[in-house]
């Protein structure tokens, strides 16, 4: 009984230490990124910028694309995506609990193409909304966690790996600098690997110049999507409309 006692406590010891230690990085990641009350204070992002798409097969062979992104997410479950290329206009939204996709060609209002998306496209929006403006923040508020996945070695570098855990088939796990709070970069669940470079600093929040989303694919296909921000602003004025499924019968 004493020896059971023991280790329970040295097991709870241990998992006090873990917590301590999330808590310790996460402190320092909302610290590089600027205040508490600069933070909390932002209610809504609004990007501008453009987008480069790489795609490299497994021969090598490489295609490029690019567009104009506009990219809004505001508090508490909004964000709209807008990408316009020459030949093909896209925006993607989430208003709370609906998420809609609508395809258009630029030239012609009259061919489009709308998609409701279904509930775990909805998840995923509304993790990638809050992740976005809640800069590494309580998820246990909106029912989530945070799992401890201790150190590890990336190209020489001791990085503190933590998940957010927002429900099952959601996760974002983070590799953070332990010394500095810096956030070296990401990787989801499906295994894309998520780097941010650069600095805006607005209202002191320090957010990212560039963006970019290396993913592989089974068939050996490598897409990586690059965004580089023209402007970022935050708190701007926001049209609740602009996050509204369109009507399915209109053009």
């Amino acid at each position: 009984m004493k020896t059971s006692v023991r280790f329970f406590f040295l097991f709870l010891a241990l998992c006090l230490g873990t917590q301590a230690q999330t808590d310790a990085t996460l402190q320092k990641a909302r610290a590089y990124l600027g205040s508490d009350s600069a933070l909390g204070a932002v209610n809504s992002v609004h990007y501008k910028g453009k987008l480069i798409t790489t795609v490299t097969s497994a021969e090598g062979e490489e295609v490029k694309a690019e567009a104009e992104i506009m990219i809004t997410f505001a508090k508490p479950y909004y964000q709209r995506i807008e990408i316009i290329a020459k030949d093909k206009q896209e925006i993607t939204a989430l208003d709370d609990y609906e998420a809609w996709q609508r395809i258009q060609n630029p030239g012609d209002a009259s061919q489009w193409r709308l998609t409701i998306l279904d509930a775990p496209q909805v998840r995923r929006l509304r993790a990638n909304t809050w992740e976005n403006l809640n800069f590494f923040g309580d998820i246990t508020r909106i029912g989530g966690k945070v799992e401890d996945l201790g150190t590890v070695n990336v190209d020489g570098r001791s990085l503190h790996k933590i998940a957010f855990i927002h429900s099952a088939d959601v996760i974002f796990f983070r590799f953070f600098d332990p010394i500095t709070g810096e956030l070296v970069y990401s990787e989801t669940d499906a295994g894309a690997v998520i780097r941010e470079t650069g600095e805006n600093r607005v209202a002191g929040v320090k957010f990212p110049n560039q963006v970019e989303t290396t993913t592989v694919r089974p068939d050996g296909v490598t897409q990586v999507v690059s965004v580089t921000f023209d402007s970022v602003g935050i708190n701007e004025g926001i049209d609740r409309s602009d996050f509204r499924m369109p009507s399915v019968t209109g053009g």
